[in-house]
């Protein structure tokens, strides 16, 4: 993918089972020099340097959205400054997890101006398709590898199974034992997360779209449309240095 002129923030939404993470990581490897940033992970690195924070995540309790802020807004000015230090210039930040509510959305009038985000990206996946792709999730304890048991052949959407392909492994794995599934991939919790993202999201997608700032995107082949993805981010930077 051709660089950007510009150094941009690229956040993105979708609900659980959307697979975000898993096409940021992608997209961020199709920039040159670009950086992908969970949430999860900014906080659980300044909760190492943060007592308060870490006191927050310990206790289980939701990280009050000022204390997410500042960890976004810390994490992302050391990316950013790093790399200009190191002679990298303009670059791109793929962010997941924020903002995920309005309140952590109204904050970003407040940002440095280089660090704001110019673009969101909403992978629009229905609630359905979500909960069978987490349903069947799975770890493989042996080789490490994240798996999922459950394919998707409906509503335009073609995303079979992702299982281990024959002579890849060098141990024969007993999926029954081997195959492990995360103890909060129940229906009940996944439905709880989905009616949170569902509150939460929708005034987010508002801010954006009324900035004219959110791109769409429905990945209906899975990994298999990143191509598709790159050309529709890419041709929105194109638009803004028109």
């Amino acid at each position: 993918m051709a660089r950007p002129q510009y150094s941009s923030i690229i956040s993105l939404i979708g609900p659980p089972g959307s697979g975000k993470g898993t096409y940021g990581a992608l997209l961020a490897s199709r920039f040159l020099g670009a950086s992908f940033l969970s949430v999860g992970d900014i906080l659980r690195e300044s909760s190492a340097k943060n007592e308060t924070l870490s006191s927050v995540m310990k206790s289980g309790s939701l990280v009050d959205d000022l204390l997410v802020n500042d960890a976004v807004i810390q994490s992302l000015e050391n990316r950013v400054c790093t790399k200009l230090k190191n002679g990298a210039g303009k670059n791109v930040v793929i962010l997941d997890g924020f903002p995920r509510n309005y309140a952590q959305a109204s904050l970003l009038a407040k940002w440095p101006v280089g660090l704001r985000p110019s673009l969101a990206v909403q992978f629009d996946v229905p609630d359905d398709i979500c909960i069978t792709k987490l349903l069947g999730r799975r770890k493989c304890s042996i080789c490490n590898d994240s798996l999922n048991v459950n394919g998707v052949d409906i509503g335009g959407f073609d995303m079979p199974p992702i299982l281990p392909e024959a002579g890849t492994c060098k141990v024969t794995c007993n999926p029954g034992v081997d195959w492990e599934k995360r103890d909060d991939d129940t229906a009940d919790t996944i439905q709880v997360r989905m009616n949170i993202y569902h509150d939460e999201t929708k005034p987010v997608l508002k801010y954006w779209e009324e900035r004219g700032q959110l791109l769409r995107f429905v990945p209906f082949k899975g990994v298999k449309d990143m191509d598709e993805l790159e050309s529709l981010v890419e041709s929105r930077f194109c638009e803004r240095t028109d």
